[in-house]
C-alpha cells in the first residue's frame, strides 16, 4: 500500500514542478538577423531580415523584423512568423512576448482570425479567450534616431544585459568595430563599482556578462602611466558584489585591486579592499618587487546611529628575504628591513544620529561621535630607528561631534547654514591632538539663468600637543628660511599649533544636462604662513571645471587651476582632461 501512495505523491510533485517550470518566462533571447541595431537613448533593440529568436527553452521564433524595449521588457516579431519547438509548430503574422507577465501573444495564420495567448513557455495549451493588450503588436517609431550599436546578433537577458556579437560602436562620428560588446541595464548598481583610481581618460569596453557578472577592458590615460589598457571583473548578487581589477594591464608597474561587499542584514554590512602593487614583466611571471595593502570595514546601524570597525594592514615587502642574505640586521642595496614589520591600525567608531538641541525655524542639531583605536609600527618605519618621540606602537581614543543648523532661509531662494566640528584625541603616552572646524555657508540660485553660487568662510585648527616632549616633536626651527623663491621669517614660533582661515566662493552654470561650468575662488590665511617650495598651500587658488557631453555616451571634463604666482606657479602644470561614459 505504501509504495503506490509514494509513487502517486512523487508523480504529483513532478507534475506540479513541471507545470511551474512551464509557467516561467524565458530566461534569455538569442537574436540573429541580417542586421541588429541598438538605440541607446531609447534602450530599444531592433533586427531586420531573416530574424531568428531562440528562447532559453529551445523554442525558435523566426520572422522578418524584431523589436524589444529593454526597459519595458517586451518584444515583438512580425512578418511571416514561424514558432517552432518540441510542442509547437505554427505560422502567423506576429508574435509578442511579455516576460514580466509570463505571457506571449500570437496572431496565427488560418482561415478564421484568432488570437492566442500562451502562459510562460507552455506552448501546448494556448487560450483564445483572453483579451490581449491593444498595443501588443506595436512597433516603436525610431524615425530620426541613430543606432549606437550595429551588430550581427545579440543575446538578451531580460532586465540584466544585452550582449552584441560582431558589433560596431558609434564613437566620435564613426562606427568602431569590436568583437563583442555588453550593455548592462540592470537596476543593480553594483555592476558599475569601480576598482580604478584617478585617470584623465577612461573608456570601458565590456565584452562578457551574465545575470551575475560583467567583464570589461578599459582604455585609460593618467599622468603617471600614460595611455594603457586595464581590466576589471565584476561578480554581482542582489545585495553583495566582488570587483577585481588590473591597472595597468599592459605595463610592468601594475596594481591588482579587489573590492568585496557583503550585506549580512539590513543593518549590518562589511567591505574588504585588497591591493597589491607589483613590478612584474608579465601577469603570470613572478614579480621582482611587491607590496600590499588590505582594509576591512564592518558597520552596523541602530536607532539612527551606527558603529563601525576599520582595520588597515600594510605589507611593504611581500617577497621575503633576498636570496643569499643571512644577516637580517645588515642593510644592503637590495634589502628593505620593513619586511619584518607590517604596520597595522584599527579603529572602533561610534557616530550618533542627529539630536535636536533647538527646535523651530532655526533648528540646531548635534551628531556626537567617539572611538578607540590602535596602531602598530605607526610611522611605517619597520626595521629603521624610530624618528618620533614615543614607542612605535600606540593606542588612542577620541571624542567629538558636529554641531550644525538647518538651512536658515534668507529669501525664497537663498539660505545660510553653520557647522562647527570639534574632536580631541588622546594617545597612550603624553600626546593629544585637537581638531576644530568652523564653517559658515550662504547659498543662492537663479533658476531662470541656470546659476547657483555660494560663499563660505571656514576656520580650521590643528593642535598637536606632546606635553614635555613638545620640543622633541617640534624642535626649534630657524626664524628665517631661504628657498629658491626668497627668504621667509616667523618659523621659530611654530610649536605644533596651526590655524587656517579661508574664504571660498563658487559659481555653477548648468543650462542643460549636456553642459556645466564651475569656477571656485579661494583665499587662505594660514598660520604658520606657507613657504613656497617648503610647505603650505597657495594663499590664492582659482579652479575652473567645464563638463560637456560629446554624445549621450561620452562625457568630457576639463579642469585647470591658477595659483596667482605662488612659488612662480601660475596655471597648474597639468590641464586635467577626463573622458568617461
Amino acid at each position: 500500500m505504501r509504495l503506490p501512495v509514494l509513487i502517486a505523491l512523487a508523480s504529483a510533485l513532478f507534475a506540479s514542478a513541471s507545470a511551474a517550470a512551464l509557467a516561467l518566462p524565458p530566461a534569455s533571447l538569442d537574436v540573429t538577423a541580417n542586421g541588429v541595431a541598438f538605440y541607446f537613448n531609447r534602450f530599444i533593440v531592433t533586427a531586420d531580415g531573416n530574424v531568428r529568436v531562440r528562447l532559453s527553452d529551445g523554442t525558435v521564433i523566426s520572422g522578418q523584423t524584431f523589436s524589444m524595449d529593454l526597459k519595458l521588457n517586451r518584444y515583438l516579431v512580425a512578418g511571416d512568423v514561424h514558432v517552432d519547438g518540441p510542442t509547437i509548430h505554427q505560422a502567423g503574422a506576429a508574435f509578442a512576448g511579455y516576460p514580466d507577465l509570463d505571457r506571449s501573444y500570437f496572431l496565427p495564420a488560418g482561415d478564421t482570425p484568432s488570437r492566442e495567448t500562451f502562459f510562460g513557455v507552455d506552448w501546448a495549451h494556448p487560450t483564445t479567450t483572453r483579451e490581449q493588450p491593444g498595443d501588443a503588436y506595436y512597433f516603436p517609431d525610431l524615425t530620426g534616431e541613430r543606432a549606437y550599436i550595429k551588430a550581427g546578433g545579440v543575446r538578451i537577458v531580460p532586465k540584466i544585459n544585452a550582449m552584441f556579437s560582431n558589433a560596431q560602436i558609434y564613437t566620435a562620428g564613426v562606427y568602431l568595430p569590436v568583437p563583442r560588446y555588453v550593455v548592462t541595464f540592470a537596476a543593480n548598481s553594483h555592476f558599475f563599482e569601480n576598482t580604478f583610481f584617478g585617470g584623465n581618460f577612461d573608456v570601458g569596453v565590456p565584452f562578457n556578462g551574465s545575470a551575475h557578472s560583467l567583464t570589461a577592458l578599459h582604455l585609460r590615460n593618467d599622468p603617471y602611466n600614460g595611455t594603457y589598457l586595464a581590466f576589471d571583473q565584476h561578480f554581482v548578487w542582489d545585495q553583495d558584489y566582488i570587483a577585481f581589477g588590473i591597472d595597468p594591464l599592459t605595463q610592468q608597474e601594475r596594481q591588482y585591486n579587489l573590492v568585496a561587499y557583503k550585506r549580512w542584514t539590513p543593518k549590518l554590512e562589511s567591505r574588504l579592499f585588497v591591493q597589491e602593487s607589483a613590478a612584474q614583466a608579465g601577469i603570470i611571471n613572478r614579480p621582482t618587487n611587491a607590496a600590499g595593502f588590505a582594509e576591512l570595514q564592518v558597520a552596523g546601524g541602530f536607532r539612527g546611529s551606527n558603529i563601525s570597525y576599520t582595520q588597515d594592514n600594510y605589507y611593504q615587502y611581500l617577497l621575503g628575504i633576498p636570496k643569499g642574505l643571512t644577516d637580517l640586521n645588515t642593510l644592503t642595496a637590495n634589502f628593505d628591513p620593513r619586511w619584518k614589520e607590517h604596520p597595522v591600525d584599527g579603529v572602533l567608531a561610534f557616530t550618533g544620529g542627529p539630536t535636536p538641541l533647538v527646535k523651530g525655524k532655526v533648528g540646531v542639531y548635534l551628531r556626537p561621535r567617539a572611538g578607540a583605536g590602535f596602531a602598530h609600527d605607526i610611522y611605517g618605519e619597520g626595521g629603521y630607528s624610530n624618528e618620533q618621540p614615543g614607542p612605535p606602537d600606540s593606542s588612542y581614543h577620541y571624542l567629538g561631534g558636529t554641531l550644525y543648523t538647518a538651512p536658515i532661509r534668507l529669501t525664497s531662494t537663498a539660505s545660510l547654514s553653520a557647522t562647527y566640528d570639534r574632536q580631541r584625541m588622546w594617545f597612550n603616552l603624553p600626546h593629544e591632538v585637537d581638531l576644530g572646524d568652523l564653517l559658515f555657508t550662504a547659498a543662492d540660485s537663479l533658476e531662470r539663468l541656470h546659476l547657483r553660487y555660494y560663499v563660505a568662510y571656514e576656520v580650521k585648527t590643528t593642535d598637536d600637543y606632546w606635553g614635555n616632549q613638545q620640543l622633541g616633536a617640534y624642535p626649534p626651527y630657524p626664524n628665517t628660511v631661504t628657498t629658491q623663491f626668497g627668504t621667509y621669517g616667523g618659523q621659530a614660533a611654530f610649536r605644533g599649533l596651526g590655524t587656517s582661515r579661508g574664504y571660498t566662493t563658487s559659481l555653477i552654470y548648468a543650462p542643460t544636462s549636456y553642459f556645466a561650468f564651475k569656477t571656485t575662488l579661494s583665499r587662505f590665511y594660514d598660520t604658520p604662513a606657507p613657504v613656497p617650495g617648503l610647505y603650505g598651500q597657495p594663499p590664492w587658488q582659482l579652479t575652473t571645471d567645464i563638463r560637456f557631453r560629446v554624445s549621450r555616451q561620452i562625457l568630457v571634463d576639463v579642469s585647470r587651476g591658477y595659483y596667482f604666482n605662488f612659488a612662480d606657479e601660475r596655471w597648474t602644470p597639468v590641464l586635467g582632461v577626463q573622458i568617461s561614459p
